[in-house]
């Protein structure tokens, strides 16, 4: 194929691009995306356009668009949750785009390797789960001063890992998904405790398991101390809370936030937004349980 841009306008190459839209030769493939590429946001609105017509071809302008990393963050998000193979990283990255669509997923995932690289210049080995949490928290919450938000708790930011990082702030659930991230980089196997009223972290590969409180700047406790710290605020301290969560019932949560926070800051269609994301893990659950 020729190169379908040279001199002439956007407008003038809608139709030829149509017509390659579904020719699978690679040749042309590679040609199609570099003319889009050049089109910048008119190639974006030109491919939504041809999604939003339904059919075959609208099937090739999604792919399109997420070859060329313009893909919507809400439409990626809810692929993602329709696709029921729930990661971490992957999963909060998508949101990141949803809550925050100039978000960068490829710079959140670099500054995250900075903070894992950083935790490998201080360690000692061999060095146990425990001085390995410890670690972890004293770069992030001592050396990058990361903590919960004091005068913008509903701050729908708060939820955005991006934001977090960059703002060094966050909710419980966006700091310990940081600290999540960051240990995996370091190979400390850890996993989200979802305690009522805070989200916590918990190691399990020791003789006792013991729990990381993001919110508290990494403080430490014991599952009897974690029990304890139920009583005192009058929550419940049944024993199933000590338990880890999956990442789809992690993301859940995340959305039930930002819908409580987007109600609390009078943005009635985003909170809108975040509850349809609700609606489609309780969808995606119901499917794999064969209900």
């Amino acid at each position: 194929m020729n190169s379908v841009r040279e001199d002439a306008d956007v407008d003038g190459n809608r139709d030829a691009i149509m017509c390659l839209l579904d020719d699978e030769a690679p040749v042309v493939r590679q040609a199609v995306l570099k003319e889009l590429t050049g089109w910048g946001s008119d190639g974006i609105s030109f491919l939504r356009s041809i999604e939003c017509q339904g059919g075959a071809q609208a099937h090739i302008a999604s792919e399109l668009l997420r070859e060329l990393g313009w893909e919507d963050g809400t439409t990626a998000f809810r692929r993602f949750i329709r696709d029921f193979s729930y990661e971490l990283e992957s999963g909060f990255l998508l949101l990141d785009k949803v809550i925050r669509p100039e978000s960068n997923p490829t710079e959140t995932c670099l500054r995250l390797d900075d903070l894992a690289n950083r935790c490998v210049e201080l360690s000692l080995l061999p060095s146990s789960p425990s001085e390995r949490c410890r670690l972890v928290s004293r770069v992030l919450f001592h050396e990058e001063s990361l903590r919960g938000p004091k005068l913008d708790f509903h701050n729908p930011l708060n939820s955005s890992l991006s934001f977090a990082l960059e703002e060094k702030k966050g909710l419980p659930i966006t700091l310990c998904v940081i600290f999540l991230l960051v240990a995996r980089r370091i190979g400390l196997d850890l996993e989200p405790i979802a305690l009522p009223g805070r989200l916590m972290v918990g190691c399990f590969s020791g003789d006792s398991p013991f729990y990381v409180d993001a919110f508290e700047g990494g403080r430490m406790r014991t599952s009897n101390e974690v029990i304890s710290f139920l009583r005192k605020r009058g929550l419940d301290d049944s024993a199933q809370y000590l338990l880890p969560i999956t990442v789809g019932d992690l993301l859940r949560r995340a959305c039930r936030n930002l819908v409580a926070h987007h109600l609390h800051s009078g943005n009635k269609d985003s909170a809108q937004l975040f509850s349809t994301f609700g609606d489609e893990f309780n969808e995606a659950y119901r499917k794999a349980s064969g209900a």
